[in-house]
């Protein structure tokens, strides 16, 4: 059953396309990972990969819908298949409201066993992004 998992809404002080350019090139990522992981991560437009607990694991962008969507998609070898989701929309000329989402094929005990750890990830996604006030 495909099973979604939403962040609460942030409220950002950048407008929509000023979030979706920071967000669409994965490379303007790198200011932002703790120090300890800038040099194990790889960084293009589309992907970020790195090693983690013995896996090399990485994320692409499968979709952008200009100032309004990035889709991000698992690359070969994660061990589940889903869908992140990143929806921006504009609330002014100056602020926007983001929202971030998971999608995923879960059986009943999968989502048992993961559903609070993937909300609890969204929710630390969006707390440290409305930190920043934004980009």
């Amino acid at each position: 059953m495909l099973e979604t998992f939403h962040s609460k809404d942030v409220e950002l002080n950048s407008p929509s396309w000023a979030v979706f350019a920071s967000f669409s090139d994965l490379t303007l990522m790198k200011d932002r990972l703790p120090e300890e992981y800038r040099d194990k991560v790889t960084l293009t437009p589309d992907t970020v990969e790195g090693d983690y607990q013995g896996m090399h694991l990485g994320m692409k962008v499968a979709e952008r819908i200009p100032t309004s969507r990035i889709v991000m998609k698992p690359m070969e070898g994660f061990p589940m298949d889903f869908t992140l989701l990143f929806d921006i929309e504009n609330t002014s000329a100056t602020t926007s409201k983001l929202k971030v989402s998971i999608e995923a094929q879960m059986n009943f005990l999968m989502k048992a066993m993961l559903g609070r750890k993937i909300q609890s990830v969204l929710d630390q996604i969006t707390d440290q992004i409305a930190s920043r006030g934004g980009i």
